[in-house]
């Protein structure tokens, strides 16, 4: 026994010392991803209705008065733009009957003045912005810049103004809120749809679709694809689900920091502890699907 422990000493003492080593990591990391877990599900939910408050007001609160509707009509070309941004207020986009842009916003309001938003229309070459402006809150720019929300441009202002949008065939929409919720149906074209509190629910004969919510779900629809840009749909707080084609020839890539991951398509789900990943290609490849959530799970339908 001497023998053998002089012999096997250092081992021994060098295992051991490695094993309490591994055990320790291992007690460090599951109080770790406990401790990440329990902050996702029970503080980002308040930090996120915080965060709904300083926005502006809660829009369900008490009887509101609501104001003459806005209109705005105009003949759009295929494959042209229409870009709406509200800062409280829903968007609903819905197919027209013809080749005619038709959006009415509606405001509604408890105790602040009406005429305090002001509704424009900003024909450009590309297409047609349409915005609801709060005091200060700035321009109506086409593209990914909008409406910005300043410091002080919508609080204390408790107006409210729901866009719907009545949008013929083949035309792009971008359609983006800050406390409100965005939903498109029926569309033939790119989508673009974002809100910081609410869902986004967006659905189209012919994609790609970007998609982004902060403190809502998720949601997107597609049977075909008209070019071949990529697919990113993304929300910190609340589930994403992707309907897609049933053939899709693309490189998938989906991530949850807390929630499941459930797939038609033949990919493999990866990871235990912090976070679930599916990671693989489809068919040919080349398209980029990108589906990203921090607290909520994520589906990947096929497309009926």
């Amino acid at each position: 026994m001497s023998a053998f422990w002089n012999t096997w000493r250092k081992e021994i003492i060098r295992g051991g010392a490695l094993f309490v080593g591994v055990v320790a990591v291992g007690v460090f990391v599951r109080s770790f991803v406990v401790r990440v877990r329990e902050g996702v599900v029970n503080e980002l939910p308040a930090a996120l209705r915080d965060l709904r408050g300083e926005l502006g007001p809660e829009l369900a609160a008490g009887p509101r008065a609501t104001a003459e509707p806005w209109t705005y009509r105009a003949k759009i070309a295929p494959r042209q733009w229409v870009w709406i941004r509200n800062i409280n207020g829903s968007v609903t986009v819905v197919p027209a009957k013809g080749d005619s842009l038709e959006v009415t916003a509606v405001k509604t309001y408890r105790r602040s003045d009406p005429a305090s938003v002001r509704l424009v229309a900003v024909p450009y070459d590309g297409g047609v912005s349409i915005c609801a402006v709060w005091q200060n809150s700035g321009g109506c720019e086409p593209g990914g810049e909008g409406v910005k929300l300043k410091h002080g441009s919508a609080r204390r202002n408790d107006v409210a103004v729901e866009f719907t949008v009545r949008l013929p065939r083949r035309v792009r929409v971008g359609a983006t809120t800050v406390n409100g919720g965005v939903h498109v149906t029926g569309a033939s074209a790119p989508i673009v749809a974002s809100t910081v509190s609410g869902d986004v629910d967006a659905e189209t004969s012919a994609g790609p679709v970007s998609a982004v919510s902060v403190n809502g779900g998720v949601r997107a629809r597609m049977r075909t694809f008209g070019d071949t840009g990529a697919v990113s749909l993304f929300t910190v707080n609340g589930p994403v689900t992707a309907e897609l084609p049933p053939q899709l020839d693309a490189d998938v890539e989906a991530t949850t920091i807390n929630g499941s991951i459930n797939t038609d398509y033949p990919l493999g789900v990866t990871g235990k502890y912090v976070s679930h990943k599916l990671k693989g290609t489809l068919g040919g490849g080349g398209r980029a699907v990108h589906i990203t959530t921090v607290n909520g799970s994520i589906t990947l339908k096929k497309a009926l």
